[in-house]
């Protein structure tokens, strides 16, 4: 299993940030790391639901399905995933902190694919679109609550 976590301080209340990130009608608007969003029985993100989309880590897309698993509206949402002998679990926590949200971001990522790849397993480029993805939402977030990001 591999594992990656990474953090961004969102300059908007939680409740914006938390809204940006469940909306799938808007992704396409600010997300450059999972195109091709069809969401699957409803617009928003919630327990039991999903969505289809395509992730590009490197030349081609590679299309998937996503599922939530969990969700409890502000806090946290778990979406779970798999495609190729790859299974991705992945929580999404947000927390009021310094007046904005703090947003967390825990991926485990495991299978037979990565494990028969072990160290040539490109987690780096997994990580990368991860600290994307968060970036793309903290602009989203702070457009949404009327703020300038740097």
């Amino acid at each position: 299993m591999r594992r990656i976590e990474e953090v961004v301080l969102i300059e908007a209340p939680r409740h914006t940030a938390w809204g940006a990130f469940i909306d799938l009608t808007c992704w396409a608007d600010w997300n450059s790391v999972l195109t091709r969003v069809r969401p699957g029985g409803g617009a928003c993100l919630t327990g039991g639901g999903g969505f289809g989309c395509c992730l590009r880590p490197f030349a081609l897309p590679i299309p998937f399905t996503i599922r939530v698993e969990s969700a409890e509206p502000p806090e946290r949402l778990l979406w779970v995933a798999a495609r190729w002998g790859v299974r991705g679990r992945h929580w999404f926590r947000f927390s009021e902190q310094e007046g904005g949200t703090l947003c967390e971001s825990d991926e485990e990522i495991s299978g037979p694919t990565v494990s028969l790849a072990g160290p040539f397993f490109p987690l780096w480029r997994f990580r990368e679109l991860t600290r994307r993805f968060l970036a793309d939402l903290k602009r989203e977030a702070e457009r949404r609550a009327g703020r300038r990001t740097a």
